[in-house]
C-alpha cells in the first residue's frame, strides 16, 4: 500500500475515532431539561423533609394545614412541572427556562417559613390557572383582580400576548413593585413599552433607580424611541435624581417650566401642594401616580394635624383651613386624599367649610369642574357620614341621576375595579333615603343590562354587586359565604386545646394610652397578666386555655421581634391578629398574618381600606375593620367581649356579640358612634366582594 493511501486511511479513522468520541460526549451531556426537573423534584423532597420524614406528607400543626400544605408543596407543584414538560409549543430551551423560574420560586420556601404555605398558594394556584385556562379575558381578570400575586408569577406568563398589557395595568397601580420585578422580563420584546408606561405614570418612582447599576437604568440609557423616558434623562442630566422634579414632570415636558424650577418647587412643601391641587384636576397629566402619591402624604399630615386636635374649640382645631381659607377644592382634596385618617369630626368640619365656600351654583358643576378626581371616594365618603343627602340637595333631579349612572359605571374600564365596586357597595349600604336608593339601584340594574353579553367579567362584578346587596337573587355560593361568616365555631379557634392570640402596639402617645387600658382590661377574675419584659401574656385561669401575647407599647421593636421569634422557635402562630396602632403601622401587623389566623381585627382608622392585603395572606380569615375612626374604647370593650366567649366555650356569633358590646358602650355617646363603623364580618361588604370576585373567576 502506498504512503497516500496510508495516510488517507489514517485520516478516516482519525476522523471516526472523532465523530464517535464527539458522539460520546454528546450523549453523556446531561439534558438540560431533565437537570432542572431533578432541581424541582429535590427541592419538593426538601420541603418535605422539614416535618422531620420525607413521607409525601407535610406535617404542619393541624390536619387540615398538614393537607393543604401537602397539596400545594407536593402535588399543586407536580402539576405546574407537568403542564410544562407537556406543553407542545415549548421548545427544550422554554421549558429549561420555566422550570428553572419554578425551582427559584420554590427557593424562597425555607425552613423558617413553609408552615406559611398560604403566603405561597396564591401564586401556585395562579401559575396553574395561567397555564389551564384557555381563555384569555378570564386569566386577564384573574390577573387584574390580584395584582400583587400576579406579579409574583411573571414567568408564567412573560410570553403571552397579554402580558404587556397586565405590566402596563399593574404599573399605573403598583409601580414600586412592578419596578421591583423588571429584571422577570427585561429581555423581552416589550420591556421598554412597560418602562416607558412606568415612566407616564410614575416618574418620581421611577427616579429611585436612576443612575444606579440596575436593570431599569440600564434599559433607560439603551432606549431611544421612548419619548417619555429620554424625557426623564433629560431631567436626570440637569437635576439629578434626588428632586421633586420628577413629580412636575408633565409641567416640564409642556414647557410651563424648566428642570431647574421644577427642582425649586419641590422644596417649598406648600407652593408644591398648591400647584399639585391645581394638576390633578386633569384626567390625562404624566405622572398620575406620583402626583396623587405625594398629594397622600401631604394631606394625611394636614388631616393628622386636625385631628390631634379634636377636644379643642373649631376656631382652634380648624385653624388650619380658616386663618387662611381654604377653597372648596383644597378641602376636598384633604378629604379624599386623606381617607385613612380623617376622624368623623374632622370630615364633618371639613364638609361645613366645604358646603359653604363651594362657588358653584351645583354640587354637580363643583365636581366637573375639580375634573371628577376621585369622586367616587368623596360620594363614598359623604355615604358613610350621613351627608350625602346635603350634596345631592345642591343638584338638579337629572344631575343627581347622572352622577349615579357615572358613579355605577363602567367599573370594568377602572384601574381597579375591584375598589371601585367596594366603593358603590359602601355607598349604597349607607344610603338611608328611599329615593336615593331607588335612583341608585335603577343605575345599577341599567349598567346591568348593559353590558350582560358583552363583556364576561363585567358580568360576573356587576352580576356579583346586585347579589351582594340583594337588589337581584343572591347566587348559591354567596348565601353560603355570608352563612359561614356569620359565626365562627370555638372548636375552630382551638388547636391542639389552646387558643392564641397576637396584639401590635405601637410606641406614640395612643399607643402607650391603648395599651395600658387595654392591660386593665383583663385585670380581673379569669385572667392572668404575666409580665415578660418586652411583652406580656395574658392568659386565661379557668374555662378554655387562652394566651394573649401583646408588646408593650413603648417596647415596640423589641417587643413584636421577641414575639416573632417566640412564634418561628414554636410553630404556633396566632388564631387571631390584632392591630392596635394608626393605618400607618397596619401594613407591619398584616405582614405577620400566617394561614393560622381565623379572625383579624384591625382596630385602626381606616382599617376597612386595608381587608384585600389582608386576605392576601390569609384568605380564609374573617376580619373585623372600622371604615372610619378606630378607638380604645371599642377596641377594649369588642375583643374582651370575644375573649370571653371564646374562654367559656361559646362560638363567636356576631349578632350577638354586636348587640352586645353596642349596649355597654351605652350612654357614652362618642364610643356608641364610632362603635357604629365597625363592621362585623359577615358585613364586611368589601372583604365579602373581594373574596367572591376572586372566587368566581
Amino acid at each position: 500500500m502506498c504512503m497516500r493511501n496510508k495516510l488517507n486511511l489514517h485520516i478516516v479513522f482519525a476522523l471516526l475515532y472523532l465523530g464517535l468520541f464527539g458522539l460520546n460526549r454528546a450523549l453523556a451531556q446531561p439534558d438540560p431539561v431533565a437537570l432542572a426537573n431533578e432541581k424541582v423534584d429535590g427541592n419538593q423532597k426538601r420541603l418535605d423533609s422539614y416535618d422531620g420524614t420525607t413521607d409525601g406528607k407535610v406535617e404542619l400543626l393541624s390536619p387540615l394545614q398538614t393537607n393543604e400544605a401537602s397539596v400545594l408543596y407536593l402535588q399543586t407543584i407536580d402539576q405546574i412541572q407537568k403542564n410544562i414538560n407537556n406543553n407542545p409549543n415549548y421548545a427544550p430551551l422554554d421549558k429549561k427556562r420555566r422550570l428553572t423560574d419554578l425551582v427559584n420560586m420554590l427557593e424562597r420556601i425555607d425552613r423558617n417559613n413553609y408552615h406559611r404555605y398560604t403566603s405561597f398558594q396564591s401564586y401556585f394556584n395562579l401559575a396553574i390557572k395561567v397555564q389551564e385556562i384557555v381563555e384569555d379575558w378570564r386569566v386577564m381578570a384573574m390577573l387584574k383582580s390580584d395584582v400583587l400575586t400576579a406579579l409574583q408569577v411573571i414567568p408564567f406568563y412573560d410570553d403571552k400576548s397579554y402580558a404587556p398589557v397586565i405590566l402596563k395595568f399593574a404599573s399605573q397601580i403598583y409601580p414600586s413593585e412592578v419596578l421591583k420585578k423588571y429584571g422577570d422580563f427585561a429581555y423581552q420584546p416589550y420591556s421598554l413599552d412597560v418602562l416607558e408606561e412606568l415612566c407616564k405614570t410614575a416618574p418620581a418612582h421611577v427616579s429611585f433607580y436612576m443612575g444606579g447599576n440596575n436593570a431599569v437604568f440600564t434599559d433607560m440609557m439603551q432606549s431611544t424611541d421612548e419619548k417619555t423616558i429620554q424625557q426623564m434623562l433629560s431631567l436626570y442630566r440637569k437635576v439629578g435624581s434626588n428632586s421633586k422634579a420628577y413629580i412636575l414632570l408633565n409641567d416640564v415636558v409642556n414647557y410651563r417650566m424648566t428642570a431647574n424650577e421644577a427642582h425649586e418647587l419641590g422644596r417649598n412643601r406648600e407652593a408644591l401642594f398648591k400647584h399639585l391641587l391645581q394638576l390633578c384636576t386633569n384626567e390625562d397629566i404624566l405622572g398620575r401616580y406620583s402626583v396623587d402619591d405625594e398629594l397622600t402624604y401631604m394631606c394625611t399630615r394636614k388631616v393628622r394635624e386636625v385631628n390631634e386636635l379634636h377636644d379643642e374649640r373649631d376656631e382652634i382645631r380648624f385653624q388650619l383651613t380658616d386663618s387662611t381659607p381654604m377653597s372648596a377644592q383644597e378641602l376636598y382634596t384633604l378629604m379624599v386624599y386623606g381617607e385613612d385618617e380623617v376622624y368623623t369630626s374632622s370630615f364633618l368640619g371639613l364638609f361645613d367649610r366645604l358646603m359653604e365656600r363651594m362657588e358653584e351654583e351645583t354640587a354637580y358643576e363643583f365636581l366637573h369642574n375639580i375634573g371628577r378626581n376621585k369622586y367616587r371616594t368623596f360620594i363614598k365618603m359623604c355615604a358613610s357620614y350621613n351627608v350625602l343627602p346635603r350634596f345631592l340637595d345642591k343638584m338638579s333631579l337629572w344631575e343627581k341621576r347622572s352622577l349615579f349612572n357615572a358613579f355605577v359605571g363602567g367599573l370594568q374600564n377602572e384601574l381597579n375595579p375591584l375598589e371601585q365596586a367596594v366603593a358603590v357597595a359602601d355607598t349604597y349600604g349607607s344610603l338611608s333615603e328611599e329615593s336615593n336608593r331607588l335612583t341608585f339601584e335603577a343605575a345599577l340594574r341599567k349598567e346591568y343590562q348593559d353590558i350582560r353579553w358583552k363583556n364576561k367579567e363585567a358580568e360576573k362584578l356587576y352580576g356579583l354587586l346586585l347579589g351582594l346587596l340583594k337588589i337581584n337573587t343572591e347566587s348559591e355560593d354567596l348565601q353560603e359565604d355570608l352563612k359561614g361568616l356569620a359565626s365562627v365555631a370555638n372548636t375552630n379557634l382551638l388547636k391542639d386545646g389552646e387558643h392564641i392570640q397576637q396584639h401590635f402596639f405601637f410606641d406614640d402617645e395612643d399607643g402607650w394610652a391603648s395599651y395600658a387600658s387595654f392591660i386593665s382590661r383583663f385585670r380581673r377574675t379569669g385572667w392572668q397578666v404575666i409580665d415578660k419584659g418586652y411583652y406580656v401574656i395574658i392568659q386565661s385561669t379557668a374555662g378554655k386555655k387562652i394566651r394573649i401575647y401583646a408588646n408593650k407599647a413603648r417596647k415596640e421593636y423589641d417587643g413584636q421581634d421577641a414575639l416573632k421569634a417566640l412564634f418561628k422557635s414554636t410553630k404556633r402562630y396566632p388564631d387571631v391578629v390584632v392591630h392596635r396602632g394608626h393605618s400607618y403601622y397596619a401594613q407591619i401587623t398584616i405582614e405577620t398574618i400566617t394561614p393560622n389566623s381565623d379572625l383579624v381585627i384591625l382596630g385602626s382608622c381606616g382599617g376597612y381600606n386595608n381587608v384585600s392585603k389582608v386576605l392576601d395572606y390569609a384568605p380564609n380569615a374573617q376580619i373585623i375593620s372600622s371604615k372610619q375612626v378606630g378607638t380604645m374604647y371599642v377596641n377594649n370593650e369588642l375583643i374582651f367581649t370575644i375573649c370571653e366567649q371564646i374562654r367559656t366555650g361559646n362560638d363567636l356569633n356576631w349578632e350577638a356579640i354586636w348587640a352586645s358590646v353596642g349596649k355597654k358602650m351605652g350612654t357614652n355617646y362618642r364610643a356608641k358612634e364610632r362603635f357604629d363603623d365597625y363592621l362585623p364580618p359577615h358585613k364586611n361588604l368589601g372583604a365579602i366582594l373581594i373574596r367572591n370576585y376572586r372566587r368566581v373567576l
